[in-house]
């Protein structure tokens, strides 16, 4: 019996753990894609290479969406099965508290090698990617990038140019000024285009207009009908930030205090998911009948407080105020502390509800004491 009931609170809990992960992937997708979109409309990034960035971008989303579905996930799953009185079967057949927090714990152990994975091999390999597509837009897809309108500068040609319209290939009614070390050009065009003539060049064409070289004694007039400028490509060069680093770079630099609070950062998320979990649990077993809602919004300070110290502990570091090994244990130990005071409140006789119940008891004094003691521990380490 006590075999089939692990079974079926396991069963519940992946798939409220799978539609939590759904939900939240979903939203946050959702709000990059409209990111980029707008990025793409405002000319800072190429339409053609939006999909490829959004697929690039999922490594990162998914080291936000999984620990917080998993914690989110499982403080409804239980409060669910607490409210329907399903846990109080589960213990009346022997399946305890302590039990069932066990078994919260194996898809949280699963999902924290994930990410442990996700973190040190394939985010990184995703953020070398975006870093070289954020380099590698072509000449002629920057140059379409380039608004009417508006003077535009030629960083390559060492000129600007004012289009008053555009067109699906460039720009349509043109007057440019180029420099070079001798001479300078003025011209006027009915349309330019831009395009790579091979693997090492690129090439501006003007199509239809007249040229000018304005000299001492004289100025050239010209028309033409097609006239090129052509100049060599810039080499990419992928962005060499952190972030790019995986397991072995990393490793080899670990001498360096950023470098090894880069290391624990990294595992840093997947102990916060197991900690996370061992918070949610005795934390929705007795809050359940102060509702939902309120069940969540409790929990997400709990939790959003303990990832911004996760992701955020490296300023310490830079800072010189803690050492990444200390910043790293005393970030976790708090919020262990955490986990284990309310396991130990859940085993206890005092009702955790009655910190907000009309009734002032001397339970509620007790309860006041103790959260107002752990605030006290969390804000002096904030602020120390």
């Amino acid at each position: 019996m006590p075999k089939i009931i692990s079974f079926y609170i396991l069963n519940q809990l992946l798939k409220t753990l799978l539609i939590t992960f759904l939900i939240l992937f979903g939203i946050l997708f959702f709000n990059e894609s409209i990111d980029f979109l707008e990025k793409a409309a405002n000319g800072e990034l190429y339409p053609s290479l939006v999909s490829l960035v959004l697929i690039y971008s999922i490594p990162s989303i998914l080291e936000v969406i999984i620990p917080t579905s998993i914690f989110v996930g499982t403080l409804i799953s239980i409060y669910n099965l607490k409210k329907t009185n399903e846990i109080i079967f589960a213990n009346q057949a022997g399946v305890n508290n302590l039990k069932i927090i066990y078994l919260c714990l194996v898809p949280s152990l699963v999902f924290s090698l994930f990410l442990i994975i996700n973190s040190f091999f394939i985010s990184p390999s995703s953020n070398q990617q975006l870093s070289f597509l954020s380099n590698s837009q072509s000449f002629a897809d920057n140059f379409k990038l380039m608004g009417e309108g508006k003077v535009n500068e030629i960083e390559e040609l060492n000129g600007i140019f004012y289009a008053e319209g555009a067109s699906d290939l460039g720009f349509q009614n043109i007057f440019a000024k180029i420099e070079s070390e001798d001479l300078s050009y003025i011209l006027n065009s009915a349309e330019v285009t831009a395009s790579s003539s091979d693997q090492n060049y690129n090439q501006i064409i003007f199509k239809e207009g007249e040229l000018v070289i304005p000299l001492d004694n004289n100025n050239i007039f010209l028309d033409f009908s097609n006239l090129f400028f052509l100049f060599p490509k810039n080499s990419v060069i992928a962005n060499e930030n952190i972030k790019t680093k995986n397991w072995f770079d990393l490793l080899e630099s670990i001498d360096s205090k950023i470098y090894l609070a880069e290391i624990l950062e990294r595992f840093s998320l997947s102990l916060m998911l197991i900690i996370s979990v061992l918070i949610a649990v005795p934390l929705s077993l007795r809050m359940y009948e102060n509702g939902r809602f309120l069940l969540i919004f409790s929990g997400l300070i709990i939790f959003l407080s303990y990832y911004g110290l996760v992701v955020g502990k490296k300023v310490f570091v830079e800072e010189g105020i803690f050492d990444p090994i200390q910043i790293f244990a005393i970030t976790h130990s708090i919020y262990l502390v955490l986990a284990l005071f309310l396991l130990g409140l859940n085993n206890s006789g005092i009702e955790s509800n009655s910190v907000i119940a009309k009734k002032y008891s001397k339970q509620w004094f007790v309860q006041l004491f103790f959260l107002f003691l752990v605030l006290i521990i969390f804000f002096n380490f904030l602020f120390f």
